[in-house]
């Protein structure tokens, strides 16, 4: 058994709060006589006082008569005299024998310290219960407390504590019942998720780490749970959808959720639900991608009521530069030529990519950090090429490159990035593309006027699939059904299209002046009797096989005799460019690749 110190008596311990009493005790005397001795002093200074008034009053009234004089007395005298009965009164009051008495009354402590040595005594000793020479301290520091507690509920019940100590019994006992709920709360789970969110709301964006994008199981789980009162309408119950988007989401949080998040904030969501965890999830990258929702709580369902005679113009395109495609330039001119009138304020409305997916799609590795970043490169390519400043918005969603269809697929629901009261006419690029995916608002219910324009033949390009016959005939009926549901007008660019419902032909694109400009260029050089068009054919596109090469290749190696010196410059950048270079040079076709350009560029024109 260890050993311990020894521990003093109970005689000891009560002799030695005795003594402190008893100095406490003389202490206290000792002020109260130090405060009657001040008293008795001040009384000795009134009565000297009191005699110097009376010798004043003496000497100011002299006892031998004097024979009455004309002229009225001193002022000094008369003012003596109008003070006379008030200091009488003072003198009264200040050699009454109770003057002392009141005094000490008033300055003395109005009650007195009662503390039980007694008590103290006999709660000391009956503690003191040795075990083979060693003191149970705990139970003494149980006993102490309660002796304490019996003293603050004596004193309690008295109303004749000292004022300080009674305030001060008051504010202990207060601190002790809010100390054990305020601790209780402050280490709460809730306020834990309340300093996790409001962390995160307040992180600057530089300090952000980057955020990794959307996987496919990541997708599906969030569309089961957006679908889960349509699939109550089917039978499915709310457990099986619940379990669904646990085991989608499981298979890919381990490695993504605790990239994008901080340690502190994992380990508070990870005892969380997993419906909490995916919503976290997408809001973070939603943050990622610059986007602020600007809709109020109950405006969101509400259209756009254009009282102002104001429109506002929603582009929203499946492609953004610096992908040279024909989604991605041809609505960005359109938003800048629309933003020259002040009828209609517009927003174009692109995809924010990964930047692994920035990688594979955009030209010579050039990749952005932030959507200001790219805004920036859009405008300044832009203002290059119109000439003039263009006055629109121009706002990203969330978008996740597919290599198997090579194109760029918005993650969520895209109509929500347009505030409500903006909702007014949304022109869908490529509704079908925008639509495949589609799980949010319906865009005729959100926006007043919709118009879809039809950019690709995207059944021709699935034809060439394995399979492609079938899924090409149930992709024209997805594609049928997404545009009647969503859109009230369809615009064709060309025949080449697929027919879908509500369509009409029209190449809503028009002419870029540039081109026009070069033709009158060529027009009048060939007045003046020089030769416009030396340099033979081109032909201009992705390099890609959906893109027409193999038709290309096919029709050279076929009618190649026919061809005998005939050149083409081909001009373009894309994924299978080895590919098809390797097989223009297998069949010695006289092809000269060289890397892509605009239309418009100086070397073509001729």
């Amino acid at each position: 058994m260890a050993t311990h110190p020894q521990t003093p008596t109970s005689s000891n311990a009560f002799s030695f709060i005795s003594k402190g009493w008893r100095e406490v005790r003389d202490s206290a005397d000792a002020d109260l006589r130090l405060m009657r001795d001040r008293a008795n002093s001040f009384k000795d200074l009134a009565t000297s006082f009191d005699r110097e008034l009376e010798n004043f009053f003496n000497s100011a009234t002299p006892p031998f008569s004097v024979p009455a004089m004309r002229s009225p007395p001193p002022k000094e005298i008369e003012f003596v005299k109008s003070l006379r009965p008030k200091l009488s009164e003072i003198r009264r009051a200040y050699s009454s024998p109770d003057f002392s008495k009141k005094v000490l009354e008033k300055w003395r402590p109005r009650t007195q310290i009662r503390i039980n040595l007694s008590a103290i005594k006999n709660a000391i000793v009956s503690a003191e219960e040795e075990e083979e020479g060693i003191v149970d301290f705990e139970k003494r520091r149980r006993r102490r407390l309660s002796f304490w507690e019996e003293w603050k509920g004596e004193g309690e019940g008295e109303s004749r504590d000292w004022e300080p100590i009674r305030v001060l019994k008051t504010r202990l006992k207060e601190f002790e019942k809010r100390g054990s709920s305020f601790d209780a709360f402050k280490n709460s789970e809730f306020v834990e998720k309340v300093k996790s969110s409001l962390k995160s709301m307040c992180k600057e964006p530089l300090e952000s780490k980057e955020v990794p994008p959307l996987d496919v199981p990541e997708l599906l789980a969030y569309i089961v749970k957006q679908s889960g009162p349509f699939l109550d309408h089917l039978g499915v119950k709310r457990d099986i959808c619940d379990k669904i988007v646990e085991s989608l989401y499981s298979k890919c949080k381990n490695h993504q959720l605790l990239h994008s998040l901080s340690g502190e904030e994992s380990s508070v969501l990870g005892n969380g639900n997993i419906n909490d965890e995916l919503d976290l999830r997408i809001a973070s990258v939603l943050q990622s991608t610059g986007h602020r929702y600007e809709g109020g709580f109950w405006t969101d369902h509400a259209k756009h009521d254009p009282l102002d005679n104001e429109r506002h113009v929603a582009i929203v395109t499946t492609a953004s530069l610096p992908w040279m495609t024909g989604t991605a330039v041809n609505p960005l001119f359109r938003a800048a030529y629309l933003s020259q009138s002040a009828k209609q304020k517009v927003t174009l409305l692109v995809p924010w990519l990964c930047k692994s997916d920035q990688e594979l799609v955009y030209p010579s590795n050039l990749t952005f950090t932030s959507p200001e970043e790219q805004e920036a490169y859009i405008r300044s390519w832009l203002e290059e090429r119109i000439g003039f400043k263009a006055d629109f918005k121009i706002s990203f969603y969330p978008g996740k490159f597919s290599e198997a269809r090579r194109s760029i697929i918005p993650a969520g629901d895209t109509s929500q990035f347009i505030p409500s009261r903006d909702a007014d006419i949304a022109i869908l690029e490529e509704p079908e593309h925008l639509n495949w995916y589609h799980h949010g608002k319906r865009w005729t219910d959100k926006f007043n006027h919709v118009v879809g324009i039809v950019h690709t033949n995207y059944l021709e390009y699935i034809k060439r699939e394995k399979n492609g016959a079938l899924q090409a005939f149930l992709v024209k009926h997805i594609n049928n059904w997404v545009t009647r549901a969503y859109c009230h007008k369809v615009l064709r660019l060309s025949a080449a299209t697929q027919d879908l419902p509500k369509s009409v032909i029209c190449n809503v694109h028009g002419v870029n002046p540039k081109f026009l400009k070069i033709g009158e260029k060529i027009a009048a050089e060939r007045e003046l009797g020089q030769k416009a068009f030396t340099k033979g054919a081109y032909f201009l596109g992705k390099l890609v096989w959906a893109k027409g090469y193999k038709e290309l290749i096919d029709l050279l190696a076929k009618h190649k005799a026919d061809l005998d010196g005939f050149k083409l410059d081909v001009f373009g950048n894309g994924e299978d460019a080895n590919e098809v270079q390797s097989a223009a040079r297998r069949l010695d076709l006289n092809l000269n690749f060289q890397k892509g350009r605009d239309h418009a560029d100086d070397s073509l024109h001729g």
